[in-house]
């Protein structure tokens, strides 16, 4: 197929910041094996024509109003260039759709409005809310999605969308979990037609150093978006790094991995890689508490130029720690803070409350660890009451929304970090909670 004939695009609302890191891997994929494929990113071209008001709605998570009305405010407030976008869409003889949460609603509405105006257009939808779909219904999805879609990718969408636009999937509506055996090859994003620098963030890149994770985590859905975990090969990322810096004038990069620190001796390779070749770059990631992370990889990681990580910490309750199977115990996550901070990386902590059968105790015990190693946790960076994602095995029951304890100690957890004048991203606290 020529490039003008297949669309990948993402709607509105996700997050505006940085270009849409899956989309470009599957341009690039496409591209190598000779299939065109052209890229837009409509979630940032509605933002772009956003006031500032609604741009700075677009930032609130899990913003429900936004989700269930953006068509109707970039409709109302720009018809004309709306217009202009369907009508181009309706060029296309394949669009595939990247879904995610926050955007289906909307997701949908623009299938069903092209499919109305085109009956021969081939829709395809993928991402993570279609896996989510996936488990919530034991895999059957329900009508409106079967509706709207020609075809729906659980899970990694490279050899799938490869499959169908190769025309092997006839047979099959639905493909389930069919991803690469490795990442050795796998080319990575150059976002042809994208103007990369148009972002908010500007000259920062998204990157995948790996897919999948090495915990599990009861309550982690993310855990759920690939079934095993692979990586890419240093050289790789170090030729992406320069590229993107040659040609995009590229400052920072931001690793989208699960955890950065799944497989320590490539990270120990690459931090050395990035070293070797550029000196430093300024790269951000999250990262695992591992009791067994040596702490002279922890100031490599500082000469390579990392600034800041994102621990999921969640509770500083051992009982809670192995009720969410997170593979280590408060003394592990002093120990490695300490480390963390004797190095001079700069990290923020997660923390979720009202985990399922969290006590008093519990929580308390959370509590007292943030205030009493404040000096050596730069951050509070996120805090949320448990939240219940489908697939994961945490009880459902215990969700925030049928448990007001849960939302009762956020609110005890936030007062004492501001009343103890504890740096926290205000952004980030409660960003789960529906709106």
């Amino acid at each position: 197929m020529s490039s003008n004939k297949i669309l990948l695009t993402v709607m509105p609302p996700t997050w505006p910041n940085t270009p849409p890191i899956g989309l470009g891997y599957l341009q690039s994929f496409l591209e190598q094996k000779g299939i065109g494929a052209d890229l837009t990113d409509f979630n940032h071209r509605c933002f772009t024509l956003s006031d500032n008001q609604l741009q700075k709605d677009w930032r609130v998570s899990c913003n429900t109003f936004l989700e269930e009305n953006i068509l109707f405010l970039m409709r109302q407030n720009n018809h004309e260039k709306f217009h202009d976008a369907i009508e181009k869409m309706l060029n296309y003889d394949v669009i595939g759709f990247s879904c995610f949460k926050s955007n289906f609603h909307t997701t949908l509405s623009m299938a069903e409005l092209l499919k109305s105006k085109k009956k021969t257009l081939k829709v395809v939808f993928g991402g993570p809310e279609v896996s989510r779909q996936f488990f919530k219904t034991d895999g059957r999805f329900n009508n409106v999605t079967l509706q709207a879609a020609d075809f729906l990718i659980v899970g990694e969408g490279e050899i799938p969308l490869y499959q169908y636009l190769t025309g092997r999937t006839a047979h099959r509506k639905i493909a389930i979990f069919e991803q690469l055996q490795d990442l050795t090859d796998l080319t990575f994003p150059r976002y042809t037609g994208i103007d990369l620098n148009a972002y908010p963030r500007k000259y920062t890149i998204p990157l995948q150093f790996s897919r999948g994770c090495i915990r599990r985590c009861n309550f982690c859905s993310e855990r759920l978006l690939y079934k095993n975990f692979r990586t890419r090969s240093v050289s790789s990322i170090i030729e992406e790094i320069r590229y993107h810096k040659t040609h995009n004038e590229t400052q920072h990069f931001v690793f989208y991995d699960s955890l950065i620190n799944a497989d320590l001796k490539k990270l120990d390779a690459l931090c050395g890689s990035i070293i070797d070749h550029f000196g430093a770059v300024r790269w951000e990631a999250q990262i695992a508490i591992r009791n067994d992370m040596d702490k002279g990889l922890m100031k490599k990681m500082k000469l390579s130029g990392c600034y800041s990580l994102f621990v999921g910490l969640e509770s500083a309750s051992n009982t809670i720690l192995t009720k969410m199977n997170k593979g280590f115990t408060t003394e592990d996550a002093l120990k490695f803070f300490n480390a963390l901070h004797q190095a001079n990386l700069f990290f923020g902590i997660s923390i979720m409350v009202g985990y399922p059968a969290e006590t008093d105790e519990d929580f308390q015990n959370t509590l007292d660890f943030i205030v009493l190693h404040k000096d050596i946790i730069p951050q509070v960076a996120q805090i949320n009451p448990f939240t219940y994602y489908d697939g994961t095995s945490a009880d459902e029951t215990a969700d925030y929304r049928a448990n007001p304890i849960a939302l009762k100690r956020m609110e005890i957890l936030v007062r004492e970090i501001k009343r103890h004048k504890i740096k926290h991203t205000n952004a980030f606290i409660g960003n789960l909670i529906k709106k």
